[in-house]
């Protein structure tokens, strides 16, 4: 029963971290900031 709730943690934690990062990119999408690969848009390209 211990593994399962170590595994269950574990997998929650992951998905926390996850979902945080997809907010980032969300988050500096919508203002602008994250590059798609179109030097045009960003300016961030050499």
């Amino acid at each position: 029963m211990l593994v399962i709730l170590g595994n269950f943690i574990v997998i929650a934690v992951l998905i926390a971290v996850v979902a945080l990062a997809v907010r980032s990119l969300w988050k500096s999408r919508k203002s602008g900031k994250g590059c798609n690969g179109d030097c045009g848009n960003c300016r961030g390209c050499h």
